[in-house]
């Protein structure tokens, strides 16, 4: 049971931690375009995520993959920064359908914020004994993720409420988004 506490407290910490705001800023961009009505088709996309921010950890704890860091550093915002511009120039027409190709994305984009988290995660298991805690931690994230996602659909359905078109909502976001990535995007490409 102590293992089970820690790593799902693991796993909410690191979607809650400030210092790695990547994955709300994802969430974020990911759950703009939907409303309370849409939370069952947002759900499948945040456990898609998880699912391959969660194959990711083990392929690369596992040994599996082994990807520079500087390069996952870069790709990460770029994640987000595709999804805010998805969400920015296709703001008119935008579905909340879970298409297959956009399912695939998301766990691709997860599977790239996972290997962000990788490195420390090994650290967390120099055995490769991360099965039961990797599914605690999952457990923890997918939590967090899915609070968090039920928040912004909440407020999405406060703003709507109180007159602001799905437009300028979705414009107003994606732009703050994108404001936010580019000294982060500057500052990756620097590093390559």
């Amino acid at each position: 049971m102590d293992d089970f506490i820690f790593y799902t407290k693991l796993g909410i910490a690191h979607i809650l931690d400030s210092n790695a705001y990547d994955h709300l800023l994802f969430l974020v961009a990911l759950s703009l375009p939907f409303a309370y009505k849409q939370l069952r088709q947002l759900v499948v996309l945040v456990t898609t995520f998880t699912l391959g921010h969660t194959l990711s950890l083990w392929a690369a704890s596992a040994g599996i993959i082994r990807i520079n860091a500087i390069w996952i550093e870069f790709l990460i915002p770029m994640t987000i920064l595709l999804t805010a511009l998805h969400v920015l120039y296709w703001n008119n027409s935008i579905t909340t359908k879970t298409t297959t190709p956009f399912v695939v994305l998301t766990a691709f984009f997860g599977v790239i914020h996972g290997l962000g988290f990788a490195s420390y995660f090994s650290m967390l298991f120099p055995n490769d004994g991360f099965g039961l805690p990797l599914v605690y931690f999952t457990l923890g994230i997918e939590g967090a993720q899915v609070l968090a996602v039920l928040i912004i659909i909440i407020l999405n359905t406060l703003v709507s409420h109180l007159g602001f078109s799905k437009r300028d909502r979705l414009l107003v976001c994606s732009s703050v988004i994108i404001g936010i990535l580019v000294p982060i995007l500057i500052s990756a490409i620097k590093a390559i």
